[in-house]
C-alpha cells in the first residue's frame, strides 16, 4: 500500500499545529496561574517529579519506534497478519514496562528528599505528590497505549492531535477552576491520571473504529522477530541520551541550587521547548511518509528532497532562534517579573542549545525514517556520558549556565556521528555539502540575529513594545534570507513545494 504521503503529511501538520497551540496556551495560563497563587516552589515540584518519571520511562527502550518501524513494510504490503502479531507483541511488552516501572518507582521514594536542597512547600507530601505523578507515568502502558501505534505507522497522527486537543481542553479548565477555587495542589495535580485514563480509553474506542481488522493475537516469525531486537539493542542508548538530555537538567538544578532555580529554568524552558514541540510535529508528521518514501523511490529522489527539507528547517530554525534571542527577556519580564528571570549570558546560551538541537532534526528524522539506530549504536551512550559529567561539574562552578553549556557540548559530539550514519547508510555519498551549506547558514543567523537585536535595542519595554520587537523579527531575518537564497536551486525547490504542494491543498482543506 502506498500511502498518500503529502496528504497525510498536510493533514498531520494542520492538526498537529492546532493542537500544539492549546497545548501551548492551556498549560501556560495554568503554569502562570500556578506561579502566582501557589509559587514557584510547585512549579518546580512538577518538574523536578516529571523528570525523575522520565527516566523511569527508559525501561520503554525504544521498544515503541521499533515496532511502529516494524509496521511500515506490512502496510506497503497490506500484510495484516504481521501487523496484528506486532500489536500483540507491543501490548504484552507495554504491561510489562508498566509493572516494572511501578516497582521502581516505589523502590525510589525513599531518596526523594536527596534531590531537593533548599526544601519544599510545608504543605506537601512530596511521597503522596510522587505517587500520584507515578500512577500518571503507569497508566497509559497497563491501558491502552499500545493501540497509538498503529495511528502513528499509518501516519493518522491528526487523529491523536483531535483527541489530545479535545481532552487537553477539558482537563485544563478543570484544573484551572480547582486551582483557584480551592488552591489545593493535590486536587490539582489528581487529574492527571484521571485524564490520562480518559486519553487511554478514546484511543481504544478510535482505533477499534477505525481499524477494527487489527486485533492484537498471533506471533510474528523468527526472522522479525531478531530485526526488532536488534533495533531495540540500539534504540536503547538512544533512548537513554533524549532522556538525560531532557530531564537531567531539572535534577541537577534541583539537587545543587533548589527548586525555586527549577522554577525559573522551567519557565524559560517552557517557552522554548513550546517551539520545539511546534516543529516537532512537522518532523513526526512526515517521518512514516520519508519512511514510505525511502522503501519506494530512488536514492537521488530522496536525497533531493532531503535537501529542500533541510533548506526549510534551516530556516525556521534561524527565525525562532532570532525571535528568541530578541523576545526572550521583555516577554519574561512582562510574564514573570525581574525577579524570576536569567541574566542576557543564559539567554544567549539557551538560544545556543536551541538552534543547535532543532538544526540537526531533518538528519535525524531521515535516520528514524530510515530505520537505521543500530549503525551508530554507541554514539548515546558517549554523548550521555559526557552530558551527565559535565552537568554535575559545571553546574558546581558556574550555576545554571553550566547545566546549559553541558547539554550544548553533548549534542556538538553528536552531530559529526549522527551525519556519518545517515550519509553513509541511506544516500551512500559524502556529508562534505551537507558542512558547507550548514556552515552558511549558520554565519547568516549570527549576522541576522546581531541586526535584528541592535535593531530591537531602539524599542521600549511594553506590551507595545514587545509587539514592535516582533514584527522587526518578522521582517530583517526573513527578508535577509530571502535576499541570500532567492537564487539557489533548495529556494526555488522549496518555494514550489510550498506554494504548489502543501499551501494549494491546505487552502484546498480549509
Amino acid at each position: 500500500m502506498k500511502i498518500a504521503r503529502t496528504d497525510n503529511a498536510i493533514r498531520n501538520i494542520t492538526f498537529g499545529i492546532l493542537y500544539k497551540i492549546v497545548s501551548i496556551l492551556l498549560p501556560f495560563f495554568i503554569r502562570t496561574a500556578m506561579i502566582y497563587i501557589m509559587g514557584s516552589e510547585y512549579v518546580g515540584l512538577g518538574s523536578l517529579f516529571t523528570s525523575i518519571l522520565s527516566f523511569l520511562s527508559l525501561a520503554e527502550l525504544g521498544i515503541g519506534n521499533a515496532l511502529v518501524f516494524s509496521m511500515y513494510a506490512p502496510i506497503a504490503e497490506d500484510d495484516n497478519k504481521t501487523i496484528c502479531a506486532l500489536l500483540n507483541l507491543y501490548r504484552k511488552i507495554y504491561r510489562y514496562i508498566g509493572i516494572f516501572i511501578l516497582t521502581v518507582g516505589l523502590a525510589l521514594m525513599p531518596f526523594l528528599k536527596y534531590l531537593i536542597s533548599s526544601g519544599y512547600p510545608a504543605d506537601i507530601n512530596i511521597y503522596i505528590l510522587y505517587l500520584i505523578y507515578l500512577a500518571n507515568t503507569v497508566i497509559s502502558y497497563l491501558m491502552f497505549g499500545y493501540k497509538q501505534s498503529l495511528l502513528v505507522a499509518f501516519q493518522r497522527s491528526d487523529i491523536i492531535s483531535k483527541r489530545t486537543m479535545a481532552v487537553q481542553v477539558m482537563q485544563n479548565a478543570i484544573q484551572f477552576c480547582v486551582l483557584f477555587l480551592t488552591r489545593n495542589y493535590y486536587l490539582y495535580i489528581i487529574f492527571l491520571p484521571v485524564f490520562t485514563a480518559i486519553t487511554n480509553l478514546f484511543d481504544l474506542i478510535i482505533v477499534n473504529k477505525m481499524y477494527p481488522q487489527f486485533t492484537p493475537h498471533g506471533e510474528i516469525n523468527k526472522e522479525l522477530k531478531t530485526s526488532i531486537q536488534k533495533k531495540v539493542i540500539a534504540l536503547i542508548g538512544t533512548k537513554a541520551n533524549a532522556t538525560v538530555l531532557h530531564a537531567s537538567d531539572n535534577i541537577v538544578i534541583s539537587a545543587f541550587l533548589g527548586l525555586t532555580m527549577v522554577g525559573i529554568y522551567g519557565n524559560y524552558y517552557y517557552i522554548m521547548n513550546s517551539i520545539i514541540g511546534v516543529m516537532t510535529i512537522i518532523y513526526s508528521s512526515i517521518t512514516a511518509g520519508l519512511g514510505n518514501s525511502l522503501a519506494l523511490e530512488s536514492e537521488e529522489k530522496n536525497y533531493a528532497d532531503f535537501k529542500v527539507l533541510s533548506f526549510l528547517n534551516n530556516w525556521m530554525v534561524a527565525f525562532c532562534s532570532i525571535c528568541l534571542l530578541c523576545l526572550y527577556q521583555p516577554f519574561m519580564k512582562l510574564w514573570v517579573g525581574s525577579e524570576l528571570m536569567f541574566s542576557m549570558r543564559v539567554v544567549i546560551l539557551l538560544v545556543a542549545y536551541f538552534l543547535i538541537y532543532q538544526i540537526r532534526r531533518i538528519v535525524l528524522t531521515y535516520k528514524d525514517a530510515a530505520g537505521i539506530w543500530w549503525e551508530d549504536r554507541f554514539r548515546p551512550y558517549v554523548v550521555m556520558i559526557v552530558n551527565l559529567v559535565f552537568n554535575v561539574i559545571l553546574v558546581q562552578v558556574i550555576g545554571i549556565e553550566g547545566v546549559i553549556i553541558s547539554t550544548i557540548l553533548s549534542m556538538l559530539i553528536s552531530i559529526p556521528w549522527e551525519n556519518y550514519t545517515v550519509f553513509k547508510y541511506i544516500f551512500h555519498i559524502s556529508s562534505r555539502e551537507y558542512y558547507i551549506d550548514t556552515f552558511r547558514y549558520i554565519v547568516i543567523v549570527i549576522l541576522s540575529a546581531l541586526i535584528t537585536y541592535i535593531a530591537c535595542t531602539w524599542v521600549q519595554d511594553g506590551w507595545i513594545g514587545l509587539f514592535l520587537r516582533a514584527a522587526i523579527c518578522v521582517l530583517i531575518p526573513n527578508s535577509i534570507f530571502v535576499f541570500v537564497f532567492k537564487n539557489t536551486e533548495e529556494f526555488k525547490r522549496s518555494k514550489e513545494l510550498v506554494e504548489k504542494k502543501f499551501l494549494s491543498k491546505f487552502l484546498r482543506r480549509i
